[in-house]
């Protein structure tokens, strides 16, 4: 889709949320509105409705934890996704009682953690995951909270991960970030957190990149916040260039334009984020270049977890409250 063709289809299935929802949370609509326009498929609140009902019927198939509408409505998207939607939430319902086992708290974050554990060995990886979730707690203890379980889950996927190297590296690269003027934060921790996907140990080019990346965006006249940071993160390592940054920045400024993102400007960049490198990371899978398929994991991460929560009095972080 070229960037007409996607404004409009991104309209359409705003539209349609919004007299579904009755238009209340805006930045929802367009998170979801998203998902929907990225994926080529028309909303529908009645399909919707019915997924959700399933994940809370109090049967078997019911979550531990009763979600808030947005978690619902992406959790419901993921389903609607899925070939087999009944054995996609059974796996997420067994995954949770997995994390359960290692003593994670009974949260909605822990459900979307469970989207992310290993099917093939998913004790060893819950393990793994509470462990680098335990080091990152020692290591940031005001950060570090229930919306870094997704990322702990994500980041130990490989069963070679040694967990406190990773710890370690992550507050490495946050402590050199707040020194290149990033803002401390919840936004920054996962930034960190993301810069360690590929590898656990501290890389100084990437580093780099994620400045740049920053400093490019801010010179073309886009208004860097912190809940873009994780997808400062996801640009780095895709490895954004000079040519995709100028499509980004092209679709940033058409999308701030309109009136969906009157009252939601932020917003904007992160669509446009999203739309740019999901083709990019389409394309290149054709190639082969299958390690990318991870990027698409962190947008739906970021995407759970964006919303952000209140201040902490005392200035040491925002709090995000619950992806993207």
């Amino acid at each position: 889709m070229n960037n007409e063709q996607f404004i409009k289809a991104f309209q359409d299935n705003y539209n349609r949320l919004f007299n579904y929802t009755g238009g209340h949370d805006i930045k929802l609509m367009i998170s979801i509105a998203g998902k929907y326009t990225l994926a080529q498929k028309q909303f529908s609140g009645v399909v919707l409705q019915k997924i959700i009902e399933e994940t809370q019927d109090g049967g078997d198939k019911a979550l531990s934890v009763r979600l808030e509408s947005s978690t619902s409505y992406k959790l419901a998207f993921h389903l609607m996704q899925q070939v087999d939607r009944d054995k996609e939430l059974n796996r997420i319902i067994a995954n949770d009682r997995t994390l359960a086992q290692v003593h994670f708290k009974k949260t909605t974050n822990r459900i979307v953690g469970a989207l992310f554990l290993d099917p093939s060995n998913c004790l060893e990886h819950a393990k793994r995951a509470k462990q680098l979730f335990d080091e990152m707690n020692r290591n940031q203890r005001f950060l570090t909270s229930k919306e870094d379980i997704p990322y702990a889950v994500f980041l130990t996927a490989n069963q070679d991960v040694r967990p406190k190297v990773q710890a370690d590296t992550i507050i490495k690269y946050y402590r050199n970030l707040r020194s290149n003027k990033f803002t401390m934060g919840n936004h920054l921790q996962a930034l960190a957190q993301i810069m360690t996907v590929y590898s656990e140990d501290y890389n100084k080019m990437l580093l780099e990149d994620v400045v740049k990346l920053r400093e490019g965006l801010i010179e073309q006249g886009v208004n860097v916040k912190k809940l873009h940071y994780p997808y400062l993160g996801v640009l780095a390592l895709a490895a954004t260039d000079g040519t995709k940054m100028n499509n980004i920045v092209s679709l940033h400024n058409q999308l701030i334009e309109q009136k969906v993102f009157k009252n939601a400007k932020d917003y904007a960049l992160v669509v446009a984020i999203q739309k740019i490198v999901q083709e990019f990371v389409e394309v290149n899978n054709l190639i082969d270049i299958t390690a990318l398929t991870s990027i698409l994991n962190l947008f739906d991460i970021a995407d759970f977890i964006l919303d952000l929560g209140p201040n902490i009095p005392t200035g040491i972080a925002d709090v995000i409250d619950l992806f993207n």
